[in-house]
């Protein structure tokens, strides 16, 4: 099974689930409508959903059977802080994950020379394009999730300035950027957005909800969109 940092490289663009629930029934919704990954959540207080997700442990039992049944690579946010992830950062590899999700100021400096899991770094509202540009080529990241949506606009329609900051970050390097669901994306914009330069759509709880079969025909509706590309 080819890992996201393959397929990011490989497609012409991509589609990823970030789960709101840990949940191996709405895993195989986002598998069996076409993800080309899932993303999973620990030790986080997550905005978009409004879900906190307790320590890796809580989980560990779902974890494995996704992991076990996935034909697609699945990925974790692995905590809130430094402390929290570089604690949970050395049991991920040997549990079968393929990248870990973290926001740079929560990325401990001891991840920074890691090769054996993926490093998916996002960067928040806060964060300058000077700063976003140095991790981008310092070597950071294998892959940059642009979550530069301010908090009070989350759910807001996705508009033309959104789609230009996406397309200045995406134009620094060639380290793949993906683009989540902080706005209301429709799957008629899939086309706008690979126009950016930007590699991927993470659709998560804004776009997806939580009613399992709007889910899953959300999730068609994307994937058939970005196959016409």
């Amino acid at each position: 099974m080819n890992g996201l940092l393959t397929k990011l490289k490989e497609n012409k663009f991509s589609l990823i689930a970030s789960l709101p629930e840990n949940s191996y029934e709405l895993a195989k919704i986002a598998w069996e409508a076409g993800v080309d990954a899932i993303k999973v959540h620990c030790g986080v207080f997550h905005n978009a959903s409004q879900n906190n997700f307790g320590p890796l442990e809580e989980y560990i039992g779902e974890f494995m059977k996704i992991l076990k049944d996935s034909p697609v690579p699945v990925g974790i946010v692995a905590g809130s802080s430094a402390k929290i992830a570089e604690a949970i950062l050395t049991k991920l590899p040997e549990i079968g994950f393929d990248f870990v999700s973290l926001y740079a100021h929560d990325t401990p400096a001891s991840f920074y020379h890691a090769v054996n899991i993926n490093n998916f770094l996002s960067v928040d509202s806060s964060y300058n394009l000077i700063e976003i540009d140095n991790l981008l080529n310092g070597g950071y990241a294998n892959i940059l999730e642009l979550s530069i949506i301010d908090k009070e606009k989350y759910g807001d329609r996705l508009n033309a300035r959104d789609l230009s900051s996406y397309k200045a970050i995406a134009a620094l390097s060639d380290i793949p950027c993906v683009v989540p669901s902080q706005k209301l994306i429709f799957p008629e914009d899939v086309e706008v957005l690979y126009e950016t330069g930007v590699k991927a759509v993470m659709v998560g709880a804004i776009v997806l909800g939580k009613e399992k079969n709007a889910m899953k025909k959300t999730l068609i509706a994307f994937r058939n969109e970005i196959d016409k590309l």
